[in-house]
């Protein structure tokens, strides 16, 4: 969404961190520390800052026990991950404690446009990624000034993922990622299954509530022209070996995260709500007393709930992204969302716990995104921002490791099991045997 309350909601699907601790140390119950050493970056963030008055905000202070264990995560991050200067969260996904993958394979790591000349030759000259895999909504894309940046991205073929249909498109030379499409028509079709009325309330005040106008980025859900089969991709695995490719697959986005928020509120009848007063939808007032569910439903369910819809509203795009890892010849592939955290950080745990990592191993290594936008230059305003819009900063710019352990304890006891899991978003057995094989064959 364009407005600044969903932009904010997309924010928080993106700067969620986890921390765990080993044997020896205890972790801080407060804790949303650092994690890997601070530098610039120019990264621009889905959420308006520019009327925050960063003077009047205030970071919480750490204790030494969130020092003591601070320290500890920098030593882990300066072991693990790769040196670079400015692209954030970068690692082997082998490195991970215990980690059954062979190094070299597959890495998760922050945007890559903001790479260096350094960062690249590590990157492209040193490892030799062939495969990146962008993971951020069409709002990130559009807000960001870099996406067509050459020098990273020169002798890349684009390539998008249309959950529509399931379809994949090659894009020109001269084609752009962005498209333009009202989301309003997004919206009503999220809840064309409302009942009658209900449906037309719920547009009319998200319409007011999130803005009506347009926005770049969204795919257009008609038929896709000159697309091809997801699934045929593999299929002509050998044919694109020779070539790199840049695959845009946004598993989640501000209408994933509406229509998730309205499925939930909805068990509180909150339709009934907005329609008791229908011809008031279009006062201040009213659309303020209408918020406060949304608010509650998103502080109360935290960073536990955004995995759930990310789980279950991105299942298309997950699958998409595991058949690419499990192609060798797209090897070595490079998978990033803005701060390589939450999108990129659920990829990494579902592919590590698939191939047997034990649950400590795999939280750790989500820890070790943790509080990555602490480091940049707008933090403070970002603190500011959201709690200007009632949404609880400490809540989503940090995070205990409780999210992760209760996301992987969640897949579980929703689907069974991480393959459980897998089946249900079609990444059937054939598939998993093949990504661990891609991953751990000699």
């Amino acid at each position: 969404m364009v407005a600044k309350i969903s932009s904010l909601v997309l924010l928080t699907i993106s700067t969620s961190s986890a921390l765990v601790s080993r044997p020896s140390f205890k972790i801080p119950k407060s804790y949303h520390g650092l994690c890997t050493p601070p530098m610039a970056s120019s990264t621009r963030l889905s959420v308006n800052t520019d009327d925050i008055d960063v003077s009047t905000v205030t970071i919480p202070t750490k204790t030494a026990e969130e020092e003591e264990f601070d320290a500890h995560n920098a030593a882990l991050c300066k072991e693990r991950n790769l040196p670079l200067e400015k692209v954030k969260n970068a690692r082997d996904l082998a490195s991970t404690e215990n980690s059954p993958i062979k190094p070299g394979r597959v890495y998760r790591i922050g945007r890559v446009s903001d790479a260096t000349e350094q960062d690249l030759e590590i990157l492209y000259g040193q490892i030799g990624v062939k495969t990146l895999v962008d993971l951020r909504s069409p709002t990130e894309l559009r807000d960001d000034p870099t996406l067509e940046r050459e020098e990273v991205f020169a002798g890349f073929t684009d390539m998008v993922f249309y959950e529509n249909g399931n379809k994949v498109k090659e894009l020109g030379p001269e084609e752009k990622r962005m498209q333009k499409i009202s989301k309003r028509d997004k919206l009503k079709k999220a809840v064309s299954g409302a009942k009658k009325n209900t449906k037309e309330v719920v547009v009319g005040f998200v319409d007011n509530f999130f803005g009506g106008d347009e926005f770049d980025g969204e795919e257009k859900e008609e038929e896709c022209i000159d697309c091809m089969e997801a699934s045929k991709l593999l299929e002509e695995s050998s044919r694109r070996k020779d070539r790199k490719e840049r695959h845009f697959v946004s598993i989640m986005n501000e209408l994933k995260y509406v229509r998730g928020t309205l499925s939930k509120l909805r068990k509180r009848d909150i339709a009934g709500t907005i329609i008791k007063a229908p011809s008031t939808i279009v006062s201040k007032s009213a659309r303020e007393n209408i918020k406060k569910p949304f608010l509650e439903e998103i502080n109360g369910g935290g960073l536990p709930m955004l995995n759930d819809l990310l789980l279950r509203f991105g299942a298309p795009g997950i699958k998409y992204v595991l058949d690419l890892i499990s192609d060798k010849n797209r090897h070595p592939v490079a998978f990033y969302c803005t701060a390589g955290k939450d999108r990129t950080g659920m990829i990494a745990a579902i592919i590590l716990a698939l191939l047997g990592a034990e649950d400590d191993a795999i939280v750790e290594d989500y820890s070790l995104s943790a509080n990555v936008y602490a480091e940049m230059n707008d933090h403070k305003a970002m603190v500011g921002a959201l709690s200007q819009r009632s949404l609880d900063a400490k809540t989503f710019l940090g995070a205990p490791p409780q999210v992760m352990k209760d996301t992987l304890k969640n897949i579980r006891d929703t689907y069974g099991s991480v393959e459980g899991y897998l089946d249900f978003i079609g990444f059937d057995e054939k598939s998993r045997q093949r990504l661990k094989y891609a991953l751990t064959d000699e």
